[in-house]
């Protein structure tokens, strides 16, 4: 049976009331949502911790979307979805590397009384093998996550006996598998140098999940491009730094202040940028801190929930 009462009956209301009952329910239903979400919460960070990483791709095409959706659907437990739209991304790819080797051949084939086809996605894995356009290992990945897909698409008998942790091994494997041929084939080496292109490519919607996921990843990104480890351990909960600093900008708010030193892990200076409140902003006056001028200052910071200082704090500040 499939049941699919998600909507009330609003023909049964006078059609001026509709609206107000549609919305009341709206924001009912969001309660629904997050008590699900709440109690599967452990499940999809785990599974997100299952799906391996690229990292990124400098070189890109539609295929990375389906991958993206790919990738939520598994962290939320929909793993036929996952491996639909996993083996769709890998034909898509499939696809994008024969138009760039220029072998439109392998998108339509033509037959003796000069008719077209679509080739397969079958065929099309033949052709690139033995074009060298892939590596035996990638075609072999690849034709696996074609047959997985094509048993979960025509809903084939065997398909349809799997329980849900063969589902879940079939989508996972078909997922990173062709996350494995991407990284292979297209994938970028990690380079401090791409730091600044990567932060701003970050901020597009389908790169993060909001302000907090965009700090999330910062961190990480810092930590493979820099092999530098910016989070706290996790029995830290607030970090203290005295050093001496140049003062890069004073304003009644915010202080900012970068190190006189290079940091050795990173090859380059440090900066904070300091919360001033009353205490701090009295030393500052009374020294007439401004600009330009070194300083040596103790700051600090309560650890945030994913091990990163957030607001830093004046605890002592004197002007050289």
């Amino acid at each position: 049976m499939y049941i699919d009462f998600n909507k009330f009956n609003y023909d049964t209301l006078p059609r001026t009331d509709q609206n107000r009952f549609e919305e009341r329910d709206k924001e009912a239903y969001k309660i629904v949502l997050n008590e699900w979400y709440a109690n599967n919460i452990n499940e999809c960070v785990n599974r997100k911790w299952e799906i391996e990483e690229i990292q990124y791709l400098k070189e890109i095409g539609d295929f990375i979307n389906l991958i993206r959706e790919a990738e939520s659907l598994y962290e939320l437990g929909f793993y036929t979805s996952c491996i639909a739209l996993t083996g769709i991304s890998a034909e898509d790819f499939s696809k994008y590397l024969s138009i760039k080797a220029n072998r439109n051949e392998h998108i339509t084939g033509t037959r003796r009384n000069n008719s077209t086809y679509d080739v397969s996605q079958y065929d099309r894995l033949k052709y690139q093998l033995d074009e060298h356009i892939i590596s035996q290992s990638d075609y072999d990945e690849l034709d696996a996550i074609r047959m997985i897909r094509n048993d979960c698409l025509h809903y084939n008998t065997d398909f349809k006996q799997k329980d849900i942790e063969s589902l879940k091994t079939d989508s996972i494997n078909s997922l990173n598998s062709l996350k494995k041929v991407l990284k292979n084939i297209i994938g970028t080496m990690p380079d401090a140098n791409d730091f600044s292109e990567i932060f701003s490519n970050l901020f597009n919607n389908n790169n993060n999940r909001g302000m907090e996921d965009i700090i999330w990843k910062q961190k990480n990104i810092l930590s493979h491009l820099f092999n530098f480890p910016i989070t706290q351990d996790p029995n830290v909960s607030e970090v203290y730094k005295a050093n001496f600093y140049n003062v890069l900008d004073v304003d009644d708010d915010e202080i900012c202040l970068q190190e006189t030193e290079i940091n050795p892990q990173i090859g380059s200076k440090l900066f904070v940028f300091i919360d001033i409140d009353e205490e701090s902003s009295n030393s500052i006056n009374k020294q007439s801190i401004n600009k330009g001028d070194n300083v040596f200052a103790t700051v600090y910071s309560k650890v945030a929930e994913d091990g990163q200082t957030r607001l830093w704090h004046i605890d002592k500040i004197i002007k050289l």
